[in-house]
């Protein structure tokens, strides 16, 4: 009778949504944890975590703890739930049967469907290479994006103005590509190839004679004996709660109010374009009964501004910063290119119980040159050297519906860094979360990613609270409030400081057709005040610049072709010397024919802001593994298109074009980035090849 009812209880609640296109499910969370920046970021980690699961979804009835952390949409409650449930109950018979899981409803289940299933248990089976060659999946992209109107580093200009200034124009084309092969067995192995070329970058000559500009390669195999994951080439390594280790992408505050836990996988492949969020070289994991321990080595060659070499033996000796943008396309950027050598190698402990988890991090990294950061006074307590090495504690413990999770880290000149958080359920109507964390002013950490407001673990105490309510069946409202300070100066705010900022949001559930939201954000940071012609900016002081954002948004199907989507978002920046007001509305269309193998979404929307202060950012969809995040400012419109045709079962092909008009602007950019006239209009197509 329980499975007759889940079944039928559910099936009335998921019609409407059955052919709900489950890359949007994915577009949709990815927007979600990069609500809170303003950077378009490399979020191919998370598409792959995710459509890893698309082609094989997790098995619920054996799903552990740490399997279901890499599914994102879960919190901890629902993942405590999920587990707690299954050891009274055994194994799931359907589904549906989510429905009983505490933490569960029909929307939730009908969100993480694609990604899971539910299955009788087998017995192990050991891994065999030779069924991976058999029966593994292979994947090739190729994509080309361009920029229509001419930017000024792609104009003409004559030999004699550019054997003057080398600089003054790009060296290579202003087209983008990139290509991509990707092997997946299972969960068990995976290799890869990466390659992309900038806009401006040079492609098979001149310095590129080798073709791209960038190439990533990498080996991952895991459940290979008491080998549970071994990395060649190029892999991401994560640990803790990030103050010591934990370099790929790793999402903090956001709408998501309960996901401040940083959920480490250890050892991960990396098949992305950011430059420098990844290590090369090997790392492997052994497991030992309840022992897990991890050692990893990297060795690469890092972009970075040289400031001295010596002048006999023309060895390099100092640098002033590490080069972040993966920008090669002028005489100037080329030489930093891959200039300071950086080799690291370090080891994890972890100890792993049914109610707890305990671990600990060491990690040793050194260069060619030395690093000398400018002589400022907020760079007074920053690394400076040739070498430097972390190490820390971290744990996990759950007593019911209670999470305790932190971590305690040291750096070599004995600055130090604590993270402690609780999440726990009041009810199943109620969620909270705490954290507190305090990074002393001179703690160093190159690879930390860890909770906070700054974009560095170091100089910054924080509290964090956060709590999910349901007052009402198809109302859920969340919010959080995060207060900080930073006892020493920070680039930009040149005085010890504080501030806050906080979140609430309403989603209501209309129907089973008509979805929508109400945000509200407030924050409060400090700032310098701008410098005069009087007084030097270092003692002029700091004030506090507020952000308000408002923000509506709705979600309705028409049918089970055709999808609506509308926002209206408002934001006031203000200081003592301006209010700035700024708006954006846009419509979405998203059409999915039953019959016929195609997709198209769309976008026109409408923005007015008075300055780049008060600018709004908007996740676009996007062709699969590109990102957009562009700002919207001044006044003007912009509309996109993106249309996916699968050609057969095996080849699909993207297309996608996008233009901004400004109707107050004659150019837009800046440097050799600069457009002149009122548009700027890109195109993006791409193929996959599925075998």
């Amino acid at each position: 009778m329980r499975f007759i009812f889940s079944v039928f209880f559910l099936l009335l609640c998921i019609t409407a949504y059955s052919q709900e296109n489950s890359e949007e499910i994915i577009e949709n969370f990815i927007e979600e944890v990069t609500a809170s920046t303003d950077q378009e970021l490399d979020y191919t980690t998370i598409y792959d975590d995710l459509n890893f699961y698309l082609g094989s979804p997790l098995n619920l009835n054996e799903a552990t703890m740490a399997e279901l952390e890499k599914l994102y949409i879960l919190s901890e409650y629902q993942m405590k739930s999920l587990i707690h449930y299954r050891e009274n109950y055994g194994q799931f018979y359907s589904l549906y049967e989510l429905i009983h899981v505490a933490g569960f409803n029909a929307d939730m289940v009908r969100l993480i469907q694609p990604f899971v299933k539910v299955e009788k248990t087998e017995p192990f089976l050991k891994f065999k290479p030779s069924q991976a060659f058999k029966y593994g999946s292979h994947q090739v992209f190729v994509r080309s994006q361009k920029t229509l109107e001419e930017a000024k580093g792609f104009s003409e200009i004559s030999p004699e103005e550019l054997e003057a200034n080398p600089n003054a124009r790009y060296s290579g084309s202003p087209l983008k590509l990139y290509t991509r092969y990707r092997f997946n067995y299972k969960n068990y192995i995976s290799w890869g190839v990466t390659a992309e070329k900038d806009p401006g970058e040079e492609f098979f000559k001149g310095s590129r004679k080798d073709g791209f500009d960038y190439y990533s390669a990498h080996l991952f195999i895991r459940k290979l004996g008491p080998v549970k994951a071994l990395a060649l080439g190029d892999y991401n390594a994560q640990f803790g709660q990030g103050l010591v280790m934990f370099n790929g992408f790793g999402y903090g505050k956001s709408s998501m109010v309960l996901d401040i836990r940083k959920r480490a996988q250890g050892l991960k492949p990396y098949g992305g374009t950011d430059e420098n969020l990844f290590f090369r070289g090997a790392g492997a994991t052994i497991g030992y009964k309840a022992f897990d321990f991890t050692v990893f080595y990297s060795n690469k060659n890092k972009d970075a501004n040289v400031t001295v070499v010596d002048s006999l033996e023309g060895s390099l000796e100092e640098v002033s910063s590490l080069q972040t943008s993966g920008l090669h396309r002028t005489p100037n950027e080329m030489a930093d290119r891959k200039m300071l050598n950086e080799t690291v190698y370090g080891a994890n402990l972890k100890f792993n119980h049914k109610k707890f988890r305990v671990g600990a991090t060491a990690v040793t990294y050194n260069y060619n040159a030395d690093l000398i950061k400018a002589d400022q006074p907020y760079n007074q307590y920053v690394f400076s050297g040739r070498s430097n090495a972390n190490a820390g504690v971290d744990y996990q413990f759950t007593i019911r519906d209670l999470t305790l999770f932190g971590e305690a880290a040291l750096s070599q000149n004995g600055g130090m860094a604590f993270l402690n958080g609780a999440l726990f359920s009041l009810s199943p109507a109620m969620s909270m979360a705490l954290l507190h964390r305090n990074y002393e002013r001179d703690y160093q950490a190159f690879f930390a990613n860890g909770f906070g407001e700054n974009s560095t673990i170091s100089n910054e105490k924080g509290m964090y609270f956060g709590t999910i309510v349901y007052p009402f069946p198809r109302l859920k409202v969340s919010g959080y409030y995060d207060l900080y300070s930073f006892p020493w100066l920070k680039f930009g705010v040149n005085a010890p400081s504080k501030g806050f900022d906080g979140i609430v949001q309403a989603d209501y559930s209309l129907s089973r057709y008509v979805k929508l939201y109400v945000r509200f954000k407030h924050e409060v940071k400090p700032e310098n005040i701008p410098s005069s012609d009087t007084l030097p900016y270092y003692i002029k002081g700091i004030e506090d610049v507020t952000n308000t954002r408002l923000r509506f948004h709705i979600t309705y199907s028409v049918n089970r072709q055709l999808e609506f989507r509308n926002r209206l978002e408002w934001v006031k920046y203000s200081n003592i010397a301006k209010e700035d007001l700024g708006f954006l509305i846009y419509h979405d269309v998203i059409y999915k024919p039953e019959r016929i193998p195609f997709t198209f979404s769309a976008r026109y929307a409408i923005f007015d802001t008075d300055s780049w202060d008060s600018r709004l950012y908007a996740y676009e969809s996007d062709i699969l593994y590109s990102f957009s995040i562009p700002a919207y400012y001044d006044k003007g419109s912009r509309v996109y298109f993106n249309v996916k045709y699968t050609i057969s079962k095996r080849l699909d092909f993207w297309f996608r074009v996008s233009q901004t008009y400004y109707r107050n602007m004659t150019s837009s950019g800046s440097g050799l980035d600069e457009i002149q006239g009122k548009t700027k209009t890109e195109v993006k197509a791409q193929l996959r090849l599925r075998f």
